[in-house]
């Protein structure tokens, strides 16, 4: 009986021009139109700017080459709105522990960026006694 196999790719997608985060989506979307139904096409943000293009199927030549393709189309669209794009990790079957190890790394960065107590700046809530505390000068008569 074959095996499924998981083929993921790790990407950065950014765009600092006008178009911005439309351009990182339009260009993210055009990469999910390899997603067939023997072959669905994930993609998932780590932390911006990475992204994580996987998918889960019996088929690992037409998987590996089916990611090339999707990332080829997220650069060249994302580069057509002036943006930046790089491949971290070209496509590549993964195994439980590799996705382990993801799993933590999603974790961790999650965790970094997580609200914390303190993290406001003291100007934003803070609206206390600031110079309210002036000395009283005791009035002075003029004989």
């Amino acid at each position: 009986m074959p095996q499924a196999v998981k083929v993921r790719s790790d990407i950065e997608v950014s765009c600092y021009s006008y178009e911005g985060i439309d351009a990182v989506k339009q260009a993210l979307k055009e990469g999910l139109t390899f997603s067939t139904e023997e072959m669905p096409i994930k993609i998932n943000l780590i932390a911006p700017p990475l992204y994580v293009v996987s998918t889960t199927t019996l088929e690992r030549e037409l998987a590996l080459e089916t990611l090339n393709k999707a990332n080829a189309v997220i650069k060249e669209s994302i580069e057509k709105n002036k943006g930046n794009f790089v491949i971290k990790m070209e496509p590549k079957v993964v195994t439980d522990t590799d996705e382990a190890e993801l799993t933590k790394e999603l974790a961790r960065l999650e965790q970094m960026n997580a609200e914390v107590d303190g993290d406001d700046s003291p100007d934003e809530d803070d609206d206390s006694s600031e110079g309210e505390e002036e000395e009283e000068t005791p009035a002075v008569k003029e004989s």
